[in-house]
């Protein structure tokens, strides 16, 4: 076990940054809706929004989907929009309730209205550079069901929980993401999620998604049973993180491992092996035991090898290495267990001051 989480770690690491390196367009930009879902004002939402609005691309909308008219952000989208009066902008108030799923409710309205077939989903926390659109269009091919993004943090805020969040996004999540991938998995973000709209109302459209609490999840795996490939651009999108507690962080991943446990069981009780302190064990004892070498010897390699391989990963996310940085990666790795334990003993989750209760498949209770 210890060799096969040392060498997952090696090959995904080799995976990620092979696969993160900028190409070249290989299909005729179509014009893009671009749909999203905004709920409160987000650390620097006005700086992430304006990031959209200067987007070099022939012809693209921006549909802005807030619930509540009295939410703080509906401003702050006006006065953006304001600055920018060539590109089309608008803005839907008030949810569709089609199901549990507070985001896919929250979209409905412009995912209805959206001028375009290629209907691009993009999350309030995301800051991307001016060629995004030409990036994540360029391999949309007709076997691709879902162009999606391996998701860099970078965290401008304060509070110990952002350079944890950003930690997992650069390492742990980046890795995984592209192994899951290459056997197969319908690995979406919801962060960055480009499909055909009319590819997705043969499933339903996004309507039946609001069943499930990974919408993003349920549209790649959707769209491999209609026989579409899910992609993954070749640069990967910012999220800023602002100021993130402790507690925010447990509690977002509370979420993400108690949806992975919903959508394969089988796979979550073998998560703490592949842990670094868990496998790190495992190896110095085995070694140990049957080859007599030394426990350090062991701990000290296993240790410089995943390092070196995160660091690497880090750096190719563009953050910066700071001691900070490797204080916060040696606690993640840290909480890996306890952190898995707790997704084990429940079924509820938090989002955005919403509980939710799951379902085995990652439905949501009604």
């Amino acid at each position: 076990m210890w060799a096969l989480a040392l060498g997952m770690v090696l090959w995904g690491t080799w995976l990620t940054r092979r696969h993160l390196k900028p190409g070249g367009s290989s299909v005729k930009p179509e014009p893009v809706t671009i749909l999203k879902p905004i709920k409160g004002v987000d650390f620097q939402l006005e700086e992430n929004l304006e990031s959209f609005f200067r987007l070099e691309y022939p012809k693209f909308e921006l549909l802005f989907s807030v619930a509540q008219e009295t939410d703080p952000a509906c401003e702050i989208i006006k006065r953006v929009a304001t600055k920018y009066p060539r590109v089309r902008a608008r803005i839907f108030i008030g949810d569709v309730r089609v199901g549990q799923n507070p985001k896919v409710n929250n979209i409905v309205k412009g995912y209805q209205a959206a001028r375009h077939d290629w209907i691009l989903v993009s999350d309030s926390n995301v800051r991307v550079p001016r060629d995004y659109l030409q990036v994540v269009t360029q391999d949309f091919d007709r076997e691709t069901g879902v162009v999606t993004a391996v998701v860099g943090g970078e965290y401008l805020g304060r509070g110990f929980g952002a350079p944890l969040e950003a930690t997992y996004l650069n390492t742990f999540y980046a890795r995984w993401m592209m192994i899951a991938v290459q056997f197969g998995a319908p690995v979406v973000i919801g962060k960055s999620m480009l499909f055909r709209k009319s590819e997705a109302e043969r499933f339903g459209g996004v309507e039946v998604l609001a069943k499930y609490l990974a919408e993003d999840y349920m549209t790649g795996h959707a769209m491999k049973l209609l026989g579409r490939r899910v992609r993954v651009m070749h640069e990967p999108i910012k999220q800023i993180i602002g100021d993130y507690t402790f507690k925010d962080f447990w509690a977002r991943h509370v979420r993400w491992g108690r949806i992975r446990r919903s959508q394969s069981p089988l796979v979550f009780p073998l998560e703490p092996l592949l842990s670094f302190w868990v496998s790190g064990a495992l190896g110095a004892f085995a070694l140990h035991h049957f080859c007599d070498v030394a426990v350090f010897d062991t701990l000290v390699f296993h240790a410089c090898v995943w390092a070196l391989c995160d660091i690497s990963l880090m750096k190719r996310m563009n953050e910066e290495i700071k001691p900070r940085n490797i204080i916060a990666w040696l606690v993640r790795e840290t909480l890996h267990v306890p952190l898995w334990v707790h997704v084990a003993m429940g079924q509820t989750v938090m989002w955005r001051g919403n509980k939710l209760h799951l379902r085995e498949g990652g439905l949501l209770e009604t």
